[in-house]
């Protein structure tokens, strides 16, 4: 085989490769998951309730949604492994100024930075597609699959070690540590790559403007639970981060090269299936990561909560993950048998049994039970997340995919953050005297919630499936009437 920069690589200089590019895509998961146990800890170490701390994961995916397509075009342009070293690179500088600092404030500003490593696998495919041989490809992006499912579980569990230790720094330590080692095998091993859209521009004023038109928007639904809606804390930030959301909508549907197509929603079933994906992100995808936490490590004697550690929650977590591998194949499956809607229907409903069995109490006060659903939970969270990306594969023109999957993955990753803020200011409505653990009534509240919106992108999931079936539309079958035409930009 030729590489980019036309040395022939030999078998065992491609496992190389392959290594190196599953460790890099280990680190960008690990940054991600590796605070989701800390939740309750940083609660009661910073002094602030559920709603703040849930910053401590809105901020990396809002950062996040637009570095990856950001990213993935400066790859594009410039080189995907110059790029990469980048966002390595941005990535380390987040994990040293929490360690340097040690404040909540750094620790917002570091996780911001590291949101950039959001944009590292939109790079490595397009590596893996660039450096290795064709018949490697797909053999190559199922590993980085599942190298994220694992890391997934493996990154809660060693910050689990960290926190119970009271060494909370050293999952960042950790993060910094793997992606120094990355950034010298991206540099050594993988081999430089050409430009191969000189010409393209970037969509900088929309990549600055959209993500914080929705912090603003969240910061002040955050306020609401303390001041109520008349107070300025709360008007002036919705009002603000609306009027900037406005301009970059405005912006967005006048550039020639948009951050964000929003055109690209133009058709029926286009804006079904971007409702599926938004509903989905508002409750069922982001609230498993904060009731997981809350439930598993919260004190036993409280209402909610059944007591266990850190460490016990990351086991709990890396074991849903070798769960999850093992049956997130059955996803796939389906959607080839019966359509990704299907797929979709069946995560969905176990996401609905879910949130039911925790709104009751041994579902939040049972340590086994808690367990059981959690790691439902996970499966579900698998199903729903390949469902997404299957129904786009199903209803757009191949040469449409890459710019779908983008705009997917921004309303994603934007109602994720949504729902993540809203999730934890609903459970910090009311809470144990003198802790951050939500009491019955707030769980109460939050379940119905959470339930409500499930249902609602379980129903939109259902009429899509019946639609298809009624229609027989074949996926990617560009002359049935469910298939979209990319419309024109400009």
């Amino acid at each position: 085989m030729v590489d980019s920069i036309g040395t022939k690589r030999g078998r065992g200089s491609t496992g190389v490769l392959v290594a190196v590019l599953l460790l890099v895509e280990a680190a960008g998961i690990f940054e991600h998951t590796m605070v989701l146990g800390a939740f309750p800890f940083f609660s009661e170490h910073f002094g602030v309730d559920l709603a703040a701390v849930s910053w401590v994961l809105t901020t990396f995916v809002l950062v996040g949604a637009a570095s990856a397509i950001v990213a993935g075009r400066l790859g594009d342009m410039y080189g995907r492994k110059r790029v990469l070293i980048v966002l390595l690179a941005i990535s380390l500088v987040g994990s040293l100024l929490t360690i340097a600092f040690g404040t909540f404030e750094a620790l917002l500003a570091g996780r911001a930075l590291q949101g950039t490593s959001a944009g590292i696998i939109p790079l490595l495919i397009g590596i893996t597609r660039e450096a290795l041989p064709k018949e490697r490809v797909p053999v190559t992006v199922a590993l980085l699959t599942a190298t994220a499912t694992i890391t997934a579980g493996i990154g809660i569990l060693v910050a689990g070690i960290f926190v119970d230790a009271g060494l909370w720094l050293g999952m960042f330590v950790t993060a910094a540590a793997l992606c120094g080692v990355c950034i010298l095998l991206t540099i050594v091993v993988i081999p430089r790559s050409r430009s191969t859209k000189s010409g393209s521009r970037i969509d900088w004023l929309g990549a600055v403007l959209f993500a914080p038109a929705i912090g603003a928007v969240l910061l002040g639904l955050t306020a609401l639970r303390g001041t109520g809606f008349g107070s300025p804390s709360v008007w002036l930030p919705i009002g603000l981060g609306l009027v900037v959301l406005a301009a970059w909508v405005a912006w967005e549907l006048r550039v020639t090269d948009p951050l964000v197509n929003l055109r690209l929603i133009a058709t029926p079933s286009m804006r079904r299936m971007m409702g599926v994906i938004l509903i989905a992100g508002v409750a069922p995808l982001s609230a498993i990561t904060i009731l997981g936490p809350v439930v598993i490590l919260s004190p036993a004697e409280f209402s909610v909560g059944v007591g266990l550690t850190a460490t016990t929650y990351g086991i709990v977590s890396l074991a849903s993950s070798a769960v999850t591998f093992a049956l997130t194949p059955l996803a796939g499956i389906l959607a080839r048998r019966r359509g990704a809607a299907a797929s979709m229907v069946v995560g969905l409903s176990m996401f609905l049994l879910v949130y039911v069995a925790l709104a009751l109490p041994m579902g939040h006060g049972s340590a086994p039970v808690a367990i059981a659903i959690m790691m439902v939970g996970t499966v579900a969270n698998a199903f729903v997340i390949s469902s997404i990306y299957n129904l786009i594969v199903e209803v757009v023109p191949a040469e449409a995919t890459s710019e779908y999957t983008g705009v997917g993955q921004v309303a994603r990753n934007t109602s994720i953050a949504v729902g993540t803020a809203v999730t934890a200011t609903i459970l910090s409505l009311s809470t144990e005297p003198g802790t951050s653990v939500p009491t019955e009534a707030s769980w109460t509240w939050m379940s119905i919630y959470v339930i409500a919106v499930t249902v609602a992108a379980l129903a939109l999931s259902v009429s899509i499936l019946v639609r298809r079936r009624r229609s027989g539309v074949v996926p990617a079958d560009a002359d049935s009437p469910e298939s979209v035409e990319a419309p024109a930009v400009g």
